[in-house]
Formats: structure tokens, sequence, C-alpha cells
């Protein structure tokens, strides 16, 4: 998965794979279904920080019906989202989504 952003002031781009994608919403709830939060390496502060970067407006949930051990888990968090009424979209391993101005397309 790979995550480009264009901004309409100046240009950004932004590329990440899994958790380097989710991290650009603005809340991190709902994935610790797929992802234990309290699963830290040696050498990190084990503190949660909920919060993501705020780049978009939805969350995003990686791995989405794809042939990864998380994809199953995906569904779930993806339950949460909806019960949540938290905006969200899905992406399976090859897709990315380019966010060019007001315009929000996923590509394969």
């Amino acid at each position: 998965m790979l995550w480009i952003i264009t901004l309409s002031r100046g240009k950004i781009v932004y590329g990440g794979f899994s958790a380097g994608a989710v991290i650009l919403s603005k809340d991190l709830h709902g994935l610790d279904i797929t992802d234990d939060p309290n699963d830290v390496p040696e050498g990190y502060e084990k503190e949660i920080i909920w919060e993501g970067l705020v780049f978009i407006d939805f969350s995003v949930a990686v791995h989405y019906q794809s042939n990864h051990s998380e994809s199953e888990l995906t569904d779930k968090e993806i339950d949460y989202y909806k019960a949540n009424n938290i905006a969200y979209k899905t992406l399976r391993d090859g897709e990315v989504i380019v966010i060019n101005g007001n315009q929000t397309e996923i590509l394969r």
C-alpha cells in the first residue's frame, strides 16, 4: 500500500505501507482490533498515543480482503468504524489512495 497526497498549496507527497498509511487519520481507535497497541519494542515509550497526524478526515482500513495475516481482523475494524459512525476507506494490498485537492480516488 502506498499513500500519496497532493495538497493544493504547494505539493506534498507521502508514501506509507500499512501503519504508515493509517497514521494520517485524526484518530487511531479501531486499529487496536488488528494491531495490539501494547506490543511495543524495547526502548520505546509504552504510552499509547491515539491521535494521528490529521492529514485526512477518514480512517483507513488496510489489508482489506488481501492475502495478509491481518485481513480477517480488518473486517472487525470496519465493523468498529460503522458502529461508531467513523468515516473510512478500505485498501487492498497493492492499492493506493490519491488525494488531489478535493478529489480522492483509490487506484490499483
